[in-house]
């Protein structure tokens, strides 16, 4: 390698810029078909806008999110770089199944933490675990960025909503996917100031390929119209079926020994109030309240509200 390319020079992102080869590995053939890549390479580069906005506006200090680049590992290959200092923001994306992961370096939230103290964000920040005050504001922060990628994520799914489930200090110990499994990975360039630091995405494949094959799914004129045929028939045929319906009070309790002391006669009180409606239910689920009465010599209900 001559003297005058960087390190920086030799990672996969660089390599690609300059369109040279990579390698590629038989025993793990590319998953991600081409129309794919490109539905999610289209969303996170709206997470990038859409971060770079968030963070430049809840810092106060210059930001930017690069575009990404889009790399399939597998989930061992994703962990193998991580340093002791990698944070883990560990995702739930319903209605997907699985978890994701969003990591930082943590002199950068370190350094995000003092933009938001009104600091300077110095680039020679402590190495040692956050505290519990940094990290509450950083899971502001961090919810923020989540409403981006949430909405960023709607070209693929929509309704799709992304919740910060836990801030981990250490990537390795967090298990999101089987070592062999494969992950989709989208890498960029986060610039806070003058620091610049990576953040990845980790999707794992199985999350992830679900949502990209229904979302890029064309189905021929005619299947369309079977598929509304099948659905309209259903609803009609569902409409005439019967369905048990109950009346139910307030819940009370009563001790074990209460219950096996019960006679004909005994009076059970419970704690409904006599002006309050009744749940109607039915499998469990209320759907309406009503309130109690008579039709002709037959008790009834008389519905005043839904759920």
């Amino acid at each position: 390698m001559p003297s005058d390319v960087s390190q920086a020079d030799t990672t996969p992102s660089a390599r690609r810029r300059r369109g040279e080869a990579r390698v590629y590995d038989f025993r793990r053939p590319v998953r991600l078909a081409r129309e794919h890549n490109h539905l999610l390479k289209v969303a996170m580069q709206t997470f990038a806008r859409q971060t770079t906005t968030v963070l430049t506006s809840s810092l106060r200090a210059v930001s930017s999110v690069s575009l990404p680049v889009i790399e399939e590992l597998s989930y061992d290959e994703f962990l193998g770089p991580a340093s002791d200092q990698t944070v883990c923001a560990v995702l739930s994306i319903p209605p997907w199944h699985g978890k994701a992961l969003l990591t930082f370096e943590q002199g950068a939230l370190l350094a995000m933490v003092d933009h938001q103290l009104g600091g300077m964000g110095s680039e020679n920040q402590p190495e040692r675990p956050l505290t519990d005050l940094e990290q509450a504001l950083l899971r502001q922060l961090i919810t923020r960025i989540l409403h981006e990628l949430s909405f960023a994520l709607e070209t693929i799914a929509k309704g799709v909503q992304v919740q910060l489930i836990a801030l981990e200090p250490d990537i390795r110990f967090v298990q999101a996917a089987a070592a062999t499994d494969p992950v989709v990975v989208c890498q960029m360039e986060l610039s806070v100031g003058k620091r610049e630091s990576i953040l990845n995405l980790c999707l794992p494949y199985t999350m992830l390929a679900p949502a990209l094959e229904l979302a890029t799914r064309k189905d021929d004129p005619d299947t369309n119209r079977l598929r509304d045929a099948a659905l309209a028939q259903t609803q009609r045929r569902l409409t005439a079926v019967d369905v048990e319906v109950s009346v139910r009070l307030e819940p009370t309790s009563m001790s074990s020994r209460d219950i096996l002391q019960l006679k004909v006669g005994d009076v059970v009180p419970f704690p409904h109030p006599t002006a309050s409606p009744v749940a109607v239910t039915s499998a469990a689920a209320v759907f309406a309240r009503a309130v109690p009465g008579a039709s002709g010599r037959n008790l009834a209900v008389l519905i005043v509200s839904g759920r």
